[in-house]
């Protein structure tokens, strides 16, 4: 069984694609796959439902309601705010956590189920005011190191409440082994948390099935994907490209997420603006699509442990720059499949985008490596291989 509070459809975000991922491949490879999670109060969607033969079970909160469905309108986040600010979250979390076990213990009991795997990651956990003891279940259960509220504000420099670190710490405590999604974030949480228990690497995987090849490349697009803030490195980048728009006049950046768009753009000179398109959110169709017409795809994240957004473009095609920090050097060698730069050099982000156009030879050697090392190495269907061999290490104790 795999844990999840944000399993698609519905709003989610990496991890819900992982997991959706990973319990889809797993399924086709024969195994009975259950997913369950304890939803946000205005989450919606089916109660239960079957995914290419995954049984998907969404547990509510107790205080659960359509009221705080429209969780972008200004009075709903008022009132989330009220009800945390008044402990009511707080009390409601609780008892929810009670007769979420029963409820997951009774899907352990009626489906004989082996091993649980969960995520670091339960954004309950935000409103917590004190210490809430976390879950524990009757059957062994790995965590999984996507990054958890610690590990974030670690490595954003944001203070976390101790009651947090606390919850967070005590989960490693409980888990009967630890997996993360890169060597880096495995290391991270051991020194986050002071853990003496070791950890299991298995990175993310994508399905590149799904990735359809395209006719035509367009040798002067340039595409970002991601989330708009400045994790993603989304502000140095927009410095970079008013050295690429002076010096690649037919260059474009389209850009695709959701964020503060205006106050991204006021970062663009005059002449660099009419370059660049924000396109928001897309379905994945299109934007696998894009990502294969494009030349070159640029990623110059500040955190990632192992995102899925550089590895589509890879194995769509497209000529990747990519961040040196965090896991970056775990996904790309640099000058072989990809490049890699560091998101505060902006002059450098620049000089990689403009080096990747102007060379097509080079851009296409880059590209192609690239793409043959993901579908052999990052594939959905590898992946889940691995993640076979390792519960059955888990539960036999090897």
């Amino acid at each position: 069984m795999l844990i999840c509070d944000e399993y698609p459809p519905g709003k989610h975000g990496g991890i819900g694609t992982a997991v959706k991922l990973q319990a889809n491949a797993l399924s086709r490879l024969g195994h009975n796959v259950y997913v369950a999670g304890l939803y946000e109060w205005g989450y919606g969607q089916d109660e239960e439902f079957e995914d290419n033969g995954v049984k998907v079970f969404r547990f509510r909160m107790g205080l659960a309601s359509n009221l705080f469905k429209n969780q972008d309108a200004l009075w709903v986040r008022a009132l989330y705010k009220l009800l945390h600010i008044s402990g009511v979250f707080q009390w409601d979390i609780q008892r929810s956590l009670k007769k979420y076990r029963e409820q997951v213990e009774e899907l352990i009991k009626r489906y004989d189920i082996d091993i649980i795997e969960m995520p670091d990651f339960h954004n309950y956990r935000r409103y917590c005011k004190k210490y809430v003891e976390p879950v524990k279940f009757s059957v062994p259960a790995i965590i999984k190191v996507h990054g958890s509220i610690t590990y974030i504000g670690k490595e954003n420099g944001t203070a976390v409440p101790n009651h947090v670190f606390e919850m967070e710490k005590q989960m490693f405590l409980n888990a009967s082994a630890i997996c993360s999604v890169s060597r880096y974030g495995g290391e991270k949480v051991k020194r986050y948390f002071e853990l003496d228990k070791g950890y299991h690497v298995i990175h993310n995987g994508i399905n590149t099935a799904k990735l359809t090849p395209v006719d035509q490349k367009d040798e002067h697009k340039v595409i970002f994907t991601g989330t708009l803030n400045e994790n993603k490195g989304i502000y140095q980048l927009m410095k970079a490209w008013n050295i690429v728009a002076e010096k690649k006049k037919d260059a474009r950046l389209d850009i695709y997420g959701k964020g503060p768009v205006q106050k991204i753009k006021a970062l663009l000179s005059g002449s660099a603006k009419d370059t660049v398109r924000f396109l928001g959110h897309v379905d994945h169709k299109t934007l696998f699509h894009e990502l294969g017409t494009a030349a070159v795809c640029v990623f110059p994240s500040y955190a990632e442990n192992f995102a899925l957004a550089p590895m589509e473009a890879m194995a769509s095609g497209a000529a990747v720059i990519y961040t040196s920090r965090a896991s970056g050097k775990e996904l790309i060698s640099d000058g072989e499949d990809g490049l890699l730069v560091d998101p505060d050099d902006v002059e450098g982000i620049a000089e990689r985008i403009i080096k990747l156009l102007s060379d097509e030879k080079r851009r296409a050697d880059i590209a192609e490596k690239g793409k043959q090392k993901v579908r052999a190495e990052y594939d959905i269907n590898v992946i889940a291989k691995k993640h076979i061999d390792y519960y059955t290490r888990v539960l036999t104790h090897q």
